[in-house]
């Protein structure tokens, strides 16, 4: 039998920091998720947020080494069901899913998400082998925007990458934190020209409270689902080159831009 044909509702770059109220941030998840999309299409939908994790975050792999479920408030984490994902349950009830990912930053210090998996690539390779690498493990990599990397030098070597790789070779990552009076990036305009797929997800900073922006953007699609292999249908789904993502959500105002950028860059993460 053939998957269902479902609604997915993606935060797309998503941060799960030690510092954060993990209740605090599953219930922000599912809420603003939620918000996005109509009550008439709510039985046929599937969250999901997609981890980004650092080098210094394993909350993935600590969930594996635990064995168990992780209890936050009413909400109840476990492993599974396929290898990369991690359901979120509340009061015993499946809410959506986690798929697990990691953020690698190149020698150039562009960022490259590893969707889909929790891969093994080292920090410091170049652009190129980075994504080489993601492949190779079976992730979905991509190139993702942050605030002043995609200008002089690293834009050039950005537009070099979309220049001469292929579009099904990675994604194009946006995110919430591009502040509402930022248009999109002369880089991303050029890719989509070229059929590069963008998708987009929250990328919420390190700082205490940042849980509240998890889920605000992300992406929405329909397409097959198969709810014992969540991470699978993700993978597929990144992977298509005709899968038509939407983008959905809010990014930051300027005033909370900046406030939120200052204080993470002043170290005020309490």
């Amino acid at each position: 039998m053939e998957p269902a044909l479902t609604q997915y509702i993606i935060d797309g770059h998503l941060h799960l920091y030690p510092r954060y109220d993990m209740a605090r941030a599953a219930n922000g998840l599912l809420e603003n998720l939620g918000k996005l999309i109509s009550p008439s299409g709510r039985a046929n939908t599937v969250f999901m947020g997609l981890l980004a994790e650092s080098q210094s975050c394993r909350f993935y792999q600590e969930l594996l080494k635990l064995g168990a479920p992780c209890h936050y408030g009413p909400f109840k984490l476990v492993a599974g069901p396929d290898e990369g994902a991690i359901t979120l349950l509340k009061h015993d009830r499946i809410q959506g899913y986690l798929i697990a990912g990691r953020q690698i930053v190149t020698a150039e210090k562009l960022e490259i998400l590893a969707l889909g998996r929790d891969v093994s690539v080292k920090d410091g390779l170049s652009a190129e082998d980075t994504l080489q690498a993601i492949r190779a493990q079976n992730a979905v990599p991509v190139l993702s925007w942050s605030p002043g990397k995609w200008f002089f030098g690293r834009g050039k070597r950005i537009q070099n990458l979309i220049e001469t790789q292929s579009p099904g070779s990675f994604l194009i990552g946006d995110t919430g934190l591009r502040p509402t009076f930022w248009p999109l990036p002369r880089l991303m305009k050029m890719a989509s020209r070229l059929s590069y797929k963008i998708i987009g997800g929250s990328d919420p900073l390190p700082i205490a409270g940042e849980e509240c922006w998890i889920g605000t953007y992300g992406m929405t699609v329909t397409a097959p689902f198969n709810p014992e292999k969540p991470a699978e249908s993700l993978r597929r789904l990144l992977a298509d080159p005709t899968s038509p993502f939407k983008p959905v959500g809010r990014r930051t105002p300027p005033l909370a831009f900046f406030a939120r950028w200052i204080k993470n860059q002043s170290g005020l993460t309490n």
